[in-house]
């Protein structure tokens, strides 16, 4: 389907239509049973080798695979820590690769989340101890409690969203705060500051990736595969689908590419290569391109709960 500005070239009739398509998937979509119990077998197996060789105190699941209603094909392990560092769960991440090829594992320690996030984590979380045993409460896997799939999954979806949008939001609060230090400190000093506005804005775009890559999980249940996937999910969230409308608009998905070329250099580029003063030409405009696209997500959640009506599209 081709591109249009969100909601704004729908029909309420058209907007209904894609909540019921929606509606229709969330209610039919079917747990893969042997899958999560691979999953979970990879969890303990690292939860093991995170309490043997990086001396963590506690290790626990959280996410899908502590929700299975939710856990799809696309899904990966999430695993909070106590008692290991920000950067030995590095460490930790990149030593136990090697555990298995079928999940995208991320382990983050405790310490380093914000208070709303760790709220939302420790309701989720069941804990693993030292033997690689957990507590696993076989949830019902239709999600069909009381009738409300649709409810239950839409409010999971607005969650995740509000939690990557407050990170956002003050990452570029802090890049707004740099632009005003850069001004007046000395020359000698400046190109610090420009790799630290250099990295927030990587993260920035990071962030809106992680909120796309969710959109694209649990209402399209297609994630791009293969060396342009990055693109390729900003072009999936700029086109209308049969589950909803567009997520972003025409004149932001250019501004998105932009961004995202930009990360790339950050993130690739050897350091003494990248020229660190491009990072204001991106960083000036970053205020205005995070409330479009928060502009934007509200309307996506318009759609969601029903209440476009309410909000200009």
């Amino acid at each position: 389907m081709g591109c249009a500005t969100t909601t704004s070239e729908m029909s309420p009739s058209e907007l209904a239509e894609c909540r019921k398509n929606l509606k229709r998937q969330w209610e039919n979509r079917r747990v893969d049973k042997e899958r999560l119990q691979r999953a979970w077998k990879t969890a303990r197996r690292l939860a093991i080798v995170l309490y043997r060789d990086f001396g963590a105190t506690k290790v626990a699941a959280f996410g899908s695979i502590t929700e299975p209603q939710q856990f799809t094909e696309n899904s990966d392990i999430d695993i909070v820590v106590w008692g290991v560092s920000y950067n030995k769960c590095l460490d930790a991440l990149w030593e136990t690769k090697g555990l298995s090829s079928e999940f995208k594992i991320d382990i983050i320690n405790f310490k380093s989340i914000d208070s709303l996030f760790r709220e939302r984590i420790l309701s989720q979380a069941i804990h693993i101890d030292k033997a690689g045993t957990n507590v696993l409460r076989l949830m019902n896997a239709s999600g069909r409690e009381n009738g409300e799939t649709y409810t239950v999954n839409r409010d999971k979806l607005i969650q995740r969203i509000s939690d990557e949008r407050r990170k956002i939001e003050r990452t570029v609060q802090g890049i707004a705060s740099a632009l005003q230090d850069i001004e007046i400190i000395a020359a000698n000093h400046k190109k610090y500051v420009e790799k630290t506005i250099a990295s927030d804005l990587a993260e920035v775009y990071s962030s809106i990736e992680r909120i796309f890559e969710r959109i694209a999980r649990e209402v399209d249940m297609q994630i791009p595969k293969g060396n342009r996937w990055h693109n390729d999910l900003l072009e999936q969230m700029a086109k209308r689908r049969p589950e909803r409308p567009p997520v972003i608009s025409p004149n932001t998905l250019p501004r998105l590419k932009e961004l995202l070329d930009f990360r790339h250099k950050v993130n690739n580029i050897y350091r003494d290569e990248l020229i660190y003063e491009k990072a204001e030409e991106h960083a000036k405009p970053i205020g205005d391109l995070f409330a479009t696209i928060s502009k934007e997500l509200d309307t996506l959640i318009a759609f969601l709960t029903g209440t476009e009506g309410t909000h200009e599209g």
